[in-house]
């Protein structure tokens, strides 16, 4: 197929067409040559060579001669072959004229022709490195890939992951979607470039995925590095094909460099790295990391990086893992012995309480045992100790009991809301370094917290009615023996009233 354009113009002339001189972009081929001499080919001879030409494209011809001009349009409806061949009667077939052919391509379901690779990749290294990106963008729009087709059965396929050079007639699947979004806002507040505002690429858009040992290779690794160090550093900025970039790790550099001294060699590295900062974990740990490494390898001309700078930082890595393990395990060890504690603290604000039960009516079954052993000593009988004097005394103890057990019920209710204070902070003093639900993990979900609480409050509940129980049987009793005494009393005035 790199015989297309000088079989197009030889229809019309003998010069032998210089293949160097046809130029190739993404959206044009092109030639311009002189001659001297002119002719015309039938529309069977024009017909046989631009069947070549891929549907989606269109040829166009121009035979200019001083201010004369024919044209030839495939894709004007209103022109056609006929015509082109009379309107170059125009044209002096022995004076020098030049002959104008270019194929005009257009993107169709994201494919585009490529009919002179080399002229083609010529043109791309011709671009500064901005233009680049503003050309690639172009014909990205609103679409996660591009495959150019290159119009020869013999050519080596090339591919990243969006974008693909394929043999004609090959049959490909489309390049997988990338969620470039993602991607991109995790680095509005990692790294800074004035790329990121305009585009939407990502490294894996130049990262060779199949090399072919041409010169695609090199082109799409050098964009393959650049961008990869857009995702890792803290600064970098694109002006034609200068590059001004800032890495602040365990040293700071600075640097403004041409795009063409950027060394290949070191793409697949700096991709590795973004891969490997970009895809799990926690992406601030590893940049932070990675700059830091980096920029103890890092060659600031060249953006050249040492072949083991990628292990150095997996390495530096685990290890900084491992201190996290060796803290997360202090950590969790810690909070299990807030959580002994914390069973402590609930054991105690129930000891407290069931001691104040057991204090109180050790004091008021000791007075009510005495007098009623007093009694029996001194008269043989215990029914007459209950006078009204000692039974509103045992009643008054009885009712200082009783305010006890209010004083230790509201004290406890108030120990329990302690306990939850003291459980709360427990759980929001490690919020900075624990994952909430991490916090919920080790807490068991808070099930022995609600387990503890629910057996002070049992508790509670259980010592309160055994309580309110013991005051009531002591107020019966000291009542049935206050009227037991009145009795004996009575008999014996009446008995005494008798006498007489």
């Amino acid at each position: 197929m790199n015989n297309l354009i000088a079989n197009i113009v030889q229809l019309f002339t003998s010069v032998t067409v210089d293949n160097s001189k046809i130029e190739e972009n993404l959206t044009e081929v092109k030639l311009s040559t002189l001659c001297n001499d002119l002719s015309i080919p039938t529309e069977d001879e024009f017909s046989k060579v631009i069947t070549e030409i891929n549907n989606r494209d269109n040829i166009n011809i121009s035979i200019v001669q001083n201010n004369s001009t024919c044209n030839y349009v495939q894709e004007d409806t209103d022109c056609n072959f006929n015509d082109f061949v009379e309107n170059c009667s125009i044209i002096q077939p022995t004076s020098e004229k030049e002959i104008i052919v270019s194929i005009t391509k257009k993107k169709t379901n994201n494919f585009i022709s490529i009919y002179y690779i080399d002229n083609f990749t010529n043109y791309i290294n011709s671009l500064s490195c901005a233009g680049f990106f503003l050309k690639i963008n172009g014909i990205f729009v609103n679409n996660n890939f591009i495959t150019f087709e290159v119009q020869n059965t013999s050519f080596s396929v090339f591919s990243t992951q969006t974008i693909k050079f394929i043999p004609k007639g090959s049959q490909t699947a489309n390049s997988r979607e990338i969620n470039r979004v993602e991607k991109n806002n995790k680095i509005k507040n990692l790294c800074h470039c004035n790329l990121i505002s305009k585009y939407q690429f990502i490294p894996d858009d130049f990262y060779p995925t199949i090399k072919n040992n041409s010169e695609l290779d090199t082109i799409f690794g050098h964009y393959a590095l650049l961008y990869s160090a857009i995702y890792l550093f803290d600064i970098m900025q694109i002006d034609g094909s200068y590059i001004e970039y800032k890495l602040n790790g365990y040293k700071t550099i600075s640097q403004k460099i041409d795009f063409s001294n950027i060394d290949i060699h070191s793409y697949e590295t700096y991709y590795d790295i973004y891969d490997w900062a970009y895809k799990d974990g926690n992406i601030i740990d590893k940049i932070g990391l990675a700059r830091n490494i980096i920029s103890l390898n890092l060659e600031k001309e060249n953006l050249k990086l040492s072949e083991t700078t990628f292990e150095a930082i997996k390495s530096g890595y685990k290890i900084y893992q491992k201190e996290n393990i060796k803290q997360y395990i202090e950590i969790r060890n810690k909070i299990s012995d807030q959580l002994i504690e914390l069973q402590n603290k609930a054991d105690k604000i129930v000891e407290n309480f069931v001691s104040d039960y057991k204090k109180t009516f050790l004091a008021v079954v000791s007075f009510f045992i005495s007098v009623i052993v007093i009694r029996v000593v001194s008269k043989g009988d215990f029914t007459g100790g209950f006078s009204k004097e000692v039974t509103f005394l045992t009643i008054g103890f009885l009712a200082i009991s009783l305010l006890i057990m209010f004083f230790a019920r509201w004290e406890i209710n108030k120990q329990i809301k302690r306990y939850e204070e003291f459980y709360n902070n427990l759980k929001s003093r490690h919020l900075d370094l624990l994952n909430e639900d991490d916090i919920c993990r080790i807490l068991n979900n808070d099930k022995d917290f609600n387990c503890n609480k629910k057996f002070i409050e049992n508790k509670r509940c259980a010592y309160t009615i055994l309580w309110v129980i013991s005051i009531v049987i002591l107020l019966i009793i000291t009542l049935i023996l206050f009227a037991l005494n009145s009795c004996a009393i009575i008999k014996l005035i009446v008995c005494f009233i008798t006498n007489i």
